[in-house]
């Protein structure tokens, strides 16, 4: 089974039949969770859910009893006609690893969280494979057998990439960002208004999450 995962609001409804379309031919299912709307959406494989607002934590509300692929997606990105073949082949290069296309490379504590470390960007071009401590949520995939946890018990909310990487680290389990090409993943929005990159920009929750997350890792090499 694979599954593509993910949470929409009420202001990205205009694209949201378009992300779905460039996922919907490419796995088994597609699951839309509304947060505090019901999607209208076409689609055979097409499964609509909605109800309290978990915001971006509501791609993983299906994870404690999905088996399979699991795809944790975003609202606002058109995905390559091949993107799921792409995962697939990476999943038996990299086995036991949370694949993304975006994440972050944590330099150290205590440095603000979106201009203090190394990024590796979804719409842009990533030169090789490289492993990072933060994946982008939006465009990842895993097996469900590597790790199963519960999102809707999350007190931090649009922070799921922070939260999912701490699960990570938790259990050090590696993540691997995947080379690809820019404009391979698209954006639906052209200035990004709504997204939760420039409205959490100030928050220094993620900066104190990044920091428990730089030692995890750094213990966890350690160790190892």
């Amino acid at each position: 089974m694979i599954s593509a995962n993910l949470a929409t609001i009420k202001a990205r409804k205009e694209n949201l039949q378009q992300v779905v379309d460039s996922l919907r031919h490419q796995v088994d299912i597609v699951r839309v969770y509304g947060n505090d709307y019901k999607p209208k959406l076409k689609g055979s494989n097409v499964e609509i859910f909605f109800g309290k607002d978990y915001t971006d934590n509501a791609k993983f509300i299906w994870l404690p009893t999905s088996k399979g692929i699991y795809l944790s997606c975003d609202d606002d990105i058109i995905y390559p006609p091949d993107y799921v073949e792409t995962i697939l082949t990476a999943l038996k290069k990299y086995p036991n690893t949370w694949l993304t296309f975006h994440g972050r490379k944590l330099k150290g504590l205590n440095l603000p969280y979106y201009t203090g470390h190394h990024s590796y960007q979804c719409l842009r071009n990533v030169d090789a494979d490289y492993q990072v401590d933060v994946p982008g949520t939006g465009v990842s995939a895993f097996n469900t057998d590597l790790i199963k946890f519960d999102a809707t018990t999350w007190r931090d909310y649009r922070m799921s990439d922070l939260r999912v990487a701490l699960e990570l680290a938790k259990k050090d389990i590696r993540i691997i960002c995947l080379k690809h090409n820019m404009h391979w993943i698209k954006s639906t929005e052209t200035y990004l208004t709504q997204s939760i990159h420039r409205r959490e920009q100030k928050n220094n929750r993620q900066n104190n999450l990044a920091n428990v997350i730089y030692e995890l890792v750094a213990k966890n090499k350690l160790q190892t």
